[in-house]
């Protein structure tokens, strides 16, 4: 074989394998963006339970206004708690979603409308932001690690 064709397959090789790495990352942005689709969803049908599911067994939620819940039991503890709540409405969305050059982890940064009754029983519309840290678990499956929002009033 010579030289130019030896260099021509070298370059079409690190050309496929660099679009593999990064059709892999679009996979996994895709994926986290329709998790959070889901996990809206369980927010909008106040499943505390489903909800929760979508944390590693040692995540942690870190709400505004209240101590860090470490541990799925504990995370959806704070989510029955919040849900329970008279007006309980809450959606969410990413704005942007960056998985890791290793491929097992990843942050997604998004805004939330939260709705719930004021002290008089009004409905009352609190917009937020949060940031969530996602992490691969064996077999694939990416799990929140780490969920923090606040308020933007």
């Amino acid at each position: 074989m010579n030289t130019k064709v030896r260099v021509s397959l070298v370059l079409t090789v690190v050309v496929l394998a660099s679009g593999i790495g990064a059709a892999a990352a679009t996979s996994d942005e895709q994926t986290i963006r329709d998790l959070d689709k889901e996990w809206s969803r369980a927010a909008e049908t106040k499943d505390a339970e489903k909800f929760a599911s979508f944390y590693s067994e040692t995540g942690s939620v870190m709400p505004f206004n209240a101590p860090i819940a470490t541990g799925r039991a504990k995370v959806q503890e704070v989510w029955a708690q919040l849900m329970a709540k008279p007006g309980f409405f809450l959606r969410f969305a990413p704005t942007r979603v960056e998985v890791a050059g290793s491929k097992d982890m990843a942050y997604d940064i998004g805004t939330f409308e939260l709705k719930l009754n004021d002290a008089q029983g009004l409905p009352m519309t609190i917009p937020g932001k949060y940031v969530v840290i996602w992490k691969k678990q064996k077999g694939g499956v990416w799990k929140a690690e780490a969920d923090i929002f606040n308020t933007d009033k």
